[in-house]
């Protein structure tokens, strides 16, 4: 059994990833903050859906205790960590919360930090392949007015990323850039040609996964 963890599934990119991870050999355990029934409602005993919000990061130990405990060690093939769950506003520095800057920072880079090193250190026991896939963006790199803490969050991503692809080699790790997507982040956007839907970032970010996976690397989806 390929065991899946996967953040931020309830809509957009990761309910289209569980969509397409839902198969006979696949136990998928999906976290996010909202609960999503017609994802549940599509799978078998093979799903097993969380309610968890990352910006609570003090509970992400326990929150991982929780997903383990799912896991057979007698069916376990392959483990995989899919970071996905990321928070998106746009602001100027000055007129952002503090409060507003501390939850972007904990959803997008400490969660994903956290849950990393708890998946490693929690995988250890098991003699299988282990990979963590953190969902990365553009925006790590091409700046924008009012992006300030996004943007910052998945540069820091990208870097723990790539430290942790040469602290560690029992578990691969990368990172991955979709292109503009047809969810909230770009429902403003007038210039539609570029973006492309949840479902074709989801197949391709798949794609690196199972078939281009590159350890310790950051990549663009398309």
């Amino acid at each position: 059994m390929n065991y899946f963890i996967l953040t931020g599934a309830s809509r957009g990119i990761g309910e289209s990833i569980c969509k397409k991870l839902l198969l006979k050999d696949h136990h998928l355990i999906c976290v996010s903050r909202e609960r999503n029934d017609s994802l549940i409602s599509l799978a078998n005993s093979k799903l097993d859906y969380i309610q968890y919000d990352l910006n609570n990061v003090y509970g992400i130990e326990e929150l991982m205790e929780e997903i383990f405990e799912k896991v057979d060690s007698s069916v376990v093939e392959s483990l995989t960590l899919i970071n996905n769950a990321g928070l998106v506003f746009s602001q100027k520095i000055e007129e952002t919360e503090p409060d507003s800057i501390i939850k972007i920072m904990n959803v997008n880079l400490l969660s994903p930090m956290i849950l990393t090193s708890s998946f490693i250190k929690k995988a250890e026991q098991y003699d299988v392949e282990k990979r963590i896939l953190n969902v990365s963006s553009g925006s790590s790199f091409n700046l924008a007015p009012g992006g300030s803490c996004y943007s910052t969050s998945k540069a820091g991503l990208e870097t723990f990323t790539k430290s942790i692809g040469i602290e560690t080699g029992n578990v691969k790790i990368m990172a991955i850039r979709p292109g503009m997507v047809d969810t909230d982040m770009h429902s403003d956007t007038v210039n539609r040609k570029n973006i492309k839907s949840a479902d074709y970032a989801a197949k391709r970010i798949l794609t690196f996964l199972f078939e281009r996976f590159e350890h310790g690397k950051v990549v663009r989806a398309w």
